[in-house]
């Protein structure tokens, strides 16, 4: 990643070549965004819920360090607005998010690390509340119960059910002969609930479609993933 002299606009470095057409065609790639912030149901399959052994086989697919450009649209108070952005992923833990506006101005830049999350830039006027909320969904989004949790199998769904060390209530569903992850709700203090919704999974067994709605912070996101680096 370079920056301008202009220090709000983010210029993202090319992973290999043709990286270019990413940018020219990003307009193109863009969705059209959510239309209220509230989330919908999951999608079932017709199938049977995947059984123990499945969701073993996907739990053991841990997502490894990866950068990935996306573009996306982020809503806020329901305006809509078009977004590029590149995800430096190590860990839950360990990780830098940086999301851009369609002409490369820089809305915000946080990092994870083992003391939380923390905005490293904001543009003007932009939300540091805000940032700092979807730079940790970004964390819980990417994290995965252990094997130990007690599987809770449904007609269509099954669920692993967990209480976090801060108190949250994690409910991960999975669905589909492969056991797919295919939502996540984290439940906070009455009120706040993050949903995350995975869509589009490819052969290196994490989904290259996220959604993600928190009512309670009037925002949601949905981002679809581009190139992918090492």
């Amino acid at each position: 990643m370079t920056q301008t002299p202009d220090a709000d606009v983010v210029w993202f470095a090319p992973l290999w070549p043709g990286f270019i057409s990413l940018v020219v065609v990003a307009a193109v790639l863009l969705l059209s965004g959510c239309v209220a912030i509230r989330p919908p149901k999951m999608k079932m399959a017709r199938g049977p819920a995947p059984g123990e052994a499945a969701v073993a086989r996907f739990l053991g697919r841990r997502p490894s360090a990866f950068s990935r450009l996306f573009t996306g649209t982020l809503v806020m108070a329901h305006q809509h607005t078009k977004v590029v952005g590149l995800w430096r992923f190590r860990s839950p833990w360990s990780f830098r998010l940086v999301v851009a506006d369609i002409n490369g101005r820089l809305l915000f830049e946080v990092r994870a690390n083992w003391a939380g999350v923390h905005v490293l830039r904001l543009r003007p006027g932009f939300s540091k509340k805000l940032a700092l909320a979807i730079g940790h969904d970004f964390s819980l989004a990417t994290r995965l119960p252990s094997e130990r949790e007690t599987i809770r199998i449904g007609r269509h769904q099954t669920r692993i059910v967990m209480r976090d060390a801060w108190g949250h209530i994690i409910i991960w569903q999975f669905a589909g002969a492969a056991g797919h992850l295919r939502q996540m709700l984290v439940r906070r203090e009455a009120g706040d609930i993050l949903t995350v919704q995975y869509d589009r999974y490819g052969p290196a067994g994490w989904p290259d479609q996220m959604t993600f709605y928190r009512p309670a912070m009037d925002y949601a996101l949905e981002i679809r993933f581009g190139l992918v680096g090492h």
